[in-house]
């Protein structure tokens, strides 16, 4: 199994970074054999960490794809200024985490593109609120930028203490947009289809007590360019050419969690954020960035670049375009400056559920072996840099083989994550 787990990752990585190799190739299969000559020789394994005892299982394989995320460049302080020696050695310390969570931050920033330089007022109005049984639902419209406003459905639990814990639930994929969180998704004889039901995780946990607050993403719901499909986001990418459809969405979101903090419902210091599918990679992107969020949850939102069968699906030419400046990278056949494993660390130390189906993203039951030894590698990674905090259990990855859904058992798992947490 490890000797077919190495080949699939050899080749996956590969194929990945543009080298071309495959599983089959006779190079791989000399190299794995000259590999495992090596290993009965020495009868051991290089360790990579030292301490804390945390680490003391994290073996240099080659299974340990993620590994990068634990080590850093070190070297006198002079190493800056390019005349002295230095080292990639492994990450010792929160302080030595911090620096470089900032450069991830920096790189990050880069491929997101440059927002216009353009400030506004939020401006915010409440235009409506309607009551839903014992759920209030208020229609908020607020400025994004000038010129540019939109709509949230904010749900508030009659008779729920104040101010109350909050989350910003970010929608999939869907035209519906807000309208699926909050309950109003595809239905038929006059109900909620079953896959629309388990999106509705707005008004699911508004009846627990929560307040949700539903947005729209671009190209979503009231967002829709007219004449165009859903989340076709061009006449913005047009607009915005140094811009990018990933770093509008957490613009926007950004924007939400200001209008968020500005009610009086709502108890500031106890927002979180969660999200299926495309709502769950926001979650994991806005998490990262954002301190305000204080849990994340996540649900088949993110797959790691390095490991994706498809890696231009987060840097596509057409549709819905999030990450362009990945491309130069892809094409060029270079690792990703920036991968999953990065951004699901630096939410360090809030509590983060990462909800991942092994038969996503073009795998399959089969692939079950493989894509879980890639999760679990991931997984041990960033529990080591919350391990550094002390808090490796707040960082959780649970992982199925249901497909890519939000089915019942992940979210009582979801609820009673943001329950202990939040």
């Amino acid at each position: 199994m490890k000797s077919h787990r190495r080949n699939f990752l050899k080749g996956l990585l590969a194929a990945s970074t543009g080298l071309g190799l495959t599983n089959n190739s006779a190079a791989v299969q000399a190299a794995d054999a000259r590999a495992s000559t090596r290993a009965e020789k020495t009868g051991s394994r290089k360790k990579v960490f030292a301490v804390p005892a945390f680490f003391a299982d994290a073996d240099d394989l080659p299974e340990d794809v993620f590994g990068d995320l634990c080590v850093m460049r070190k070297g006198p302080r002079s190493m800056t200024e390019g005349g002295s020696p230095t080292a990639i050695e492994p990450i010792m310390s929160v302080r030595e985490w911090a620096v470089k969570a900032a450069a991830l931050k920096d790189i990050w920033r880069m491929i997101l593109g440059t927002p216009p330089l353009v400030d506004c007022p939020l401006e915010i109005r409440v235009e409506k609120e309607t009551l839903r049984g014992d759920i209030v639902e208020r229609r908020v419209t607020y400025l994004l930028n000038p010129g540019e406003r939109t709509a949230s459905l904010m749900l508030i639990p009659n008779g729920a203490r104040r101010p109350a814990p909050a989350l910003l639930t970010i929608h999939p994929t869907t035209a519906f947009g807000k309208e699926q969180t909050v309950g109003r998704g595809e239905s038929a004889d006059g109900k909620l289809t079953p896959t629309a039901a388990r999106r509705a995780y707005g008004l699911e946990l508004a009846q627990k007590g929560y307040i949700t607050f539903s947005p729209d993403l671009l190209g979503a719901g009231e967002r829709i360019y007219s004449g165009r499909r859903s989340f076709d986001n061009q006449p913005f990418i047009d607009a915005h050419p140094h811009w990018s459809g990933t770093g509008k969405d957490l613009h926007d979101l950004r924007r939400a969690l200001d209008v968020m903090q500005s009610m009086s419902e709502i108890d500031a210091t106890r927002i979180g954020s969660i999200g299926h599918s495309q709502g769950a990679g926001l979650t994991n992107y806005l998490t990262a960035v954002d301190g305000r969020v204080k849990v994340g949850v996540a649900n088949c939102g993110v797959w790691p670049t390095r490991v994706h069968k498809g890696p231009f699906n987060i840097a596509r030419t057409a549709w819905w375009t999030g990450q362009p400046a990945m491309r130069p990278f892809l094409h060029a056949g270079k690792p990703p400056p920036i991968d999953v494993h990065e951004l699901l660390a630096l939410a360090a130390p809030r509590p983060f559920l990462n909800i991942s189906a092994l038969n996503d993203c073009g795998f399959s039951v089969a692939d079950e072996p493989l894509t879980r030894a890639v999760w679990e590698n991931l997984a041990q990674n960033v529990r080591k840099i919350y391990a550094l905090y002390g808090a490796e259990e707040k960082f959780q990855s649970v992982l199925h083989l249901d497909g890519h859904d939000f089915h019942d058992p992940m979210r009582v798992r979801a609820y009673a994550f943001l329950e202990r947490y939040l």
